[in-house]
């Protein structure tokens, strides 16, 4: 007997998006909110008394399922959470939305198995009692062989920096700025990648991903450094295809790989460290062009009503002393690419959760007196709409309604997990009182801001951009 469901609510996500296909003879509606497609699923299962799925993808998804699964373990129904997941090898190392699944369902569940994805379709629900949890081990087979290594001292780092020549050094973020620390690397002339939440995108040598992604292909580093926790750029996924030599500084004591030395020390103690700094000044500076930011500006006069450079207007609209909240997926990789000045930039990328981003940014509003800008996507935003209700007066919402999850374009994923809509949010705000516009003119004079940037613009900055 192979897996039968009523229904699948299928929430859409990278992770779980080959599962699809192993739901073809299946009903499967299209989510954007776990919560809220785990209680759906739920009602139809207390209705009918036959099991419904829910399907996620990694990390605080599986987490929004949990009230759901609770109901569902004590009102005796047949709740079936389908969680896709990172391979094992990734399990416990702080890698991209990875964290512990098995643990967050253990009270609420009745049945929990974990399996590889070519086995799903076998499962034979009869045989499990419910509510059931199956945790599927997505891209498992993907064989690697290099350890981890816990160091507590500096010498391992002078170890590590001994057998290297061109090292990249790639600063992502910590719960504080890490700008004293950057200011000072970069003195050194030798060549980093600092992400715009590490506070110091602005000193990169390397303006853009699409150059340090160049590099990384061409074989010009020798090395991976990294100080902060769990990079945002696109890197270090390649590296578990493409591995080389990395020595991770994380405060964690996480590799955010599956492979690597790590030593538990945060950018602020290696500021402080006259050691630390005696070891890598015998490391060469090596010089790097980077020519793909006068191409950004070629094209962002060529097509001004992108997304991306709907976020380049929006760099140069903010001021360096206000904050800025981005969310995660699009957004924060666009803005990134278009910063040119020093920023204080905050962001949700422990597990880079989609949920509770505007909930975070009000919390950040009400810490401050200084004016705070929220940039997420429409997606992002329809998750937590129950936020606007509360909005701070230092608090300005700018929604970039693309109309869908574009991410999943560019990723080239199944269309249907876009989830192409026409709505806005201007009855929404009006409703709640916050004055609302859709024209970036109107920056200074409202509280909600929404963009609309023009779909074949956006694509065809894409396809020159990418190419």
């Amino acid at each position: 007997m192979t897996l039968e469901l009523n229904k699948i609510f299928f929430c859409t996500g990278a992770r779980n998006h080959d599962l699809l296909k192993i739901f073809d003879q299946h009903d499967v509606r299209f989510e954007y909110d776990e919560r809220m497609a785990s209680f759906k699923a739920l009602g139809l299962s207390k209705m009918t008394q036959t099991p419904v799925g829910i399907c996620t993808t990694s990390g605080t998804a599986v987490a929004q399922c949990v009230p759901a699964m609770l109901e569902a373990y004590y009102s005796e129904l047949p709740l079936v959470l389908i969680s896709g997941d990172r391979p094992k090898k990734l399990h416990g190392t702080g890698s991209p939305q990875t964290i512990e699944h098995e643990m967050l369902t253990r009270s609420c569940r009745r049945s929990y198995l974990e399996i590889d994805s070519s086995e799903l379709s076998q499962v034979d629900l009869n045989q499990l009692e419910f509510p059931v949890h199956i945790n599927v081990l997505v891209d498992d087979t993907v064989p690697h062989n290099i350890d981890i290594n816990f160091h507590k001292e500096l010498k391992a780092y002078k170890n590590f920096i001994d057998k290297i020549k061109k090292p990249l050094f790639i600063f992502s973020h910590e719960n504080m700025s890490m700008r004293p620390f950057i200011e000072k690397f970069a003195q050194s002339k030798l060549t980093f990648y600092a992400e715009t939440l590490s506070g110091g995108h602005d000193l990169s040598p390397i303006k853009t991903e699409k150059k340090l992604i160049e590099l990384f292909k061409a074989g010009f580093f020798d090395a991976v450094i990294r100080v902060g926790h769990t990079p945002l750029t696109k890197i270090w996924r390649l590296l578990e295809k493409s591995p080389l030599p990395v020595f991770h500084f994380d405060a964690r004591n996480l590799p955010a790989l599956s492979f690597g030395e790590v030593l538990p020390m945060n950018s602020d103690n290696l500021l402080k460290s006259d050691e630390f700094w005696r070891m890598t000044a015998q490391l060469l500076p090596y010089p790097v062009a980077d020519e793909t930011i006068w191409s950004l500006e070629e094209l962002i006069q060529k097509y001004p009503e992108a997304e991306i450079s709907y976020c380049d207007k929006l760099n140069q609209l903010i001021h360096s002393d206000d904050v800025v909240y981005l969310g995660n997926s699009l957004v924060i990789r666009f803005f990134e690419l278009t910063q040119k000045k020093n920023l204080v930039v905050f962001g949700n990328r422990g597990v880079n959760g989609i949920d509770g981003q505007l909930a975070s940014a009000i919390g950040l509003a009400m810490g401050t007196k200084k004016q705070v800008f929220c940039i997420l996507g429409d997606v992002t935003t329809f998750y937590d709409l129950t936020s606007l209700r509360d909005m701070p007066e230092n608090l300005k919402l700018i929604i970039m309604n693309n109309k869908g999850g574009r991410i999943f374009d560019m990723l080239k994923l199944d269309k249907r997990i876009v989830m192409e809509h026409e709505h806005d949010f201007k009855d929404i705000a009006f409703g709640l009182k916050l004055s609302y516009s859709q024209k970036i003119s109107d920056f200074n004079q409202v509280q909600v801001l929404e963009l609309s940037p023009d779909r074949a613009q956006s694509e065809a900055f894409l396809q020159e951009w990418v190419r």
